[in-house]
């Protein structure tokens, strides 16, 4: 695989026979990661659609671009379903689930949500377009907030309570399935390397824990000589 110099402000690769299109955007840090996601699309003949963003700043504001994102793919392709996949994650089976989908939005919902961060999991989507899915998207960008430390999926989530009228179908896990946890086949496999990105909120934990540890210190010092 020959990565390139510069990454490519857009790939598309669009023969219009599939009733969708998968969609995935990347910053720079993730040029690796996109191109390996490129070459399992073609390798199963997929319809799809590439963009590159600037960063951000940290990983977390990084993930808010996925809203913003998806409603210029919904707007961009119109009478085209949309499926979204994160920019590590790769294709390792055919998608035979979305041939024919039903409901709005396909989305993983974990059964027990202590097992994982948030209770959705927005790295493999499935988005009718349509009006409804629109909307929902606009109300997902426009839930995110301020928040210095949020993700797209807390926006996600505060969406999903403000369009009560959204038919949501769950999604295998297969379809979202983390290289390092469980034994299913993956359909559609994610490796999560945001495990080694910069993280804001990492960070602040990280200096949160030395300041503490320097009180702790300061402290003890004090115990010791102070009373002397």
């Amino acid at each position: 695989m020959t990565i390139p110099a510069e990454p490519l402000p857009e790939i598309l690769n669009d023969s219009g026979k599939h009733a969708y299109i998968v969609c995935a955007y990347y910053t720079e840090d993730y040029l690796s990661e996109i191109l390996k996601l490129k070459e399992s699309l073609e390798r199963f003949k997929l319809d799809y659609f590439i963009r590159h963003y600037e960063s951000r700043g940290f990983w977390e504001a990084n993930t808010r671009i996925k809203p913003e994102f998806l409603l210029d793919c919904l707007e961009r392709f119109p009478g085209r379903d949309v499926v979204y996949l994160d920019a590590d994650s790769m294709v390792r089976a055919p998608l035979e689930l979305f041939a024919e989908f039903e409901g709005d939005i396909g989305v993983f919902h974990s059964p027990d949500e202590s097992y994982y961060s948030h209770p959705f999991l927005t790295g493999t989507l499935y988005l009718k377009n349509n009006g409804r899915v629109r909307r929902f998207v606009r109300d997902w960008l426009g839930a995110q907030g301020k928040s210095m430390l949020g993700v797209d999926q807390d926006g996600f989530e505060r969406a999903v309570a403000l369009n009560q009228e959204l038919k949501l179908s769950p999604l295998p896990a297969s379809y979202i399935k983390i290289f390092d946890r469980g034994r299913q086949e993956a359909v559609i496999e994610h490796f999560q390397a945001s495990r080694t990105r910069w993280k804001l909120a990492r960070k602040l934990k990280h200096y949160r824990n030395r300041l503490l540890a320097l009180f702790i210190i300061a402290g003890l010092v004090w115990a010791v000589f102070g009373a002397v």
